[in-house]
C-alpha cells in the first residue's frame, strides 16, 4: 500500500506549515517519527495511509496546551473535516485514540495498534537528535542556567534519573530494530565524554548561527 496522494498533498500545504514556529518538535521531528511509523507499519502491515496521519498530527496542539498537547492534538485531528474524505468515523476515532496515547511517559497501554507503533516511533535513538531537544528545552525553561556545562549536566542528569527510575526505555511493539537501537542508545549514552561531544557540538551551532536566540525568542515549543 502507498499513501493516498491527495491526503498527502493536503497535509504537506495545511498541517506541515503549522509546525513552522515549533523547533523540538518541528518537521525534522515530525519527519523523522514519520519515517519511523511506515517502517513499523510496513512490519506490522495495519493501514498504512492511518499510520501515516497519525504520525503528522501527533505533536501539532503542542502550542495550545503544552502539558496535554496529545488530547489537542487528537482534538485537531478529530475536528478536520477534511480527513472525513478519506476515513470513515471509525477510522478517525482510532487515529484521534493513537495520537491521544503516544507520550512516551505514559504507563497504560495505548488503546490500538497504531497508538503503540506512534509512541515508539516518537522515540529519539540518536544522540544527535537528543542533544538537539534537550538543549532547547533547556534554554527555554532554565534562563538561570547560563553556561554549556550547566545546560549539558542538566540534560544528562535528566536522562540518567530516567533510566534509574523506569529501566530500560519502554517499547511497546518490542520491534527487533527499535531494541536494537535502544540498547545501543542506553550503551552509548553511559559514556559521558562520548555524548557530551554531541552536546557541545550542537551548542556551537545554535550559539553561532543565531538558533538560540530563536529558541528564546520566537519557537514556539520546548
Amino acid at each position: 500500500m502507498t499513501i493516498n496522494l491527495n491526503l498527502q498533498e493536503y497535509i504537506e500545504e495545511n498541517i506541515f506549515p503549522k509546525y513552522e514556529k515549533y523547533y523540538t518538535h518541528g518537521m525534522l521531528h515530525i519527519n523523522n517519527v514519520i519515517k519511523n511509523t511506515l517502517y513499523l507499519a510496513n512490519y506490522y502491515k495495519p493501514d498504512e495511509n492511518i499510520a501515516y496521519v497519525v504520525a503528522c498530527y501527533h505533536d501539532i496542539g503542542l502550542n495550545l496546551d503544552r502539558e496535554n498537547h496529545e488530547y489537542e492534538s487528537g482534538k485537531i485531528l478529530n475536528e478536520d473535516t477534511e480527513l472525513k474524505k478519506y476515513f470513515n468515523p471509525g477510522q478517525i476515532k482510532i487515529m484521534k485514540e493513537a495520537v491521544e496515547d503516544h507520550r512516551g511517559s505514559r504507563k497504560e497501554e495505548p488503546r490500538n495498534i497504531y497508538g503503540k507503533i506512534l509512541s515508539d516511533s516518537d522515540r529519539d535513538f540518536d544522540i544527535k537528535i537528543i542533544a538537539k531537544r534537550q538543549l532547547a528545552t533547556s534554554i527555554k525553561c532554565y534562563p538561570e542556567l547560563t553556561t554549556f556545562d550547566q545546560h549539558f549536566e542538566r540534560c544528562y542528569q535528566y536522562i540518567l534519573q530516567r533510566g534509574k527510575t523506569v529501566g530500560k526505555i519502554n517499547l511497546w511493539t518490542n520491534n527487533p530494530l527499535l531494541i536494537k537501537q535502544r540498547d545501543q542508545f542506553e550503551t552509548d549514552y553511559l559514556d559521558k565524554d562520548y555524548t557530551k561531544s554531541f552536546y557541545q557540538k550542537e551548542w556551537n551551532r545554535i550559539k553561532d548561527d543565531g538558533t538560540m536566540d530563536k529558541i528564546i525568542n520566537y519557537y514556539e515549543d520546548y
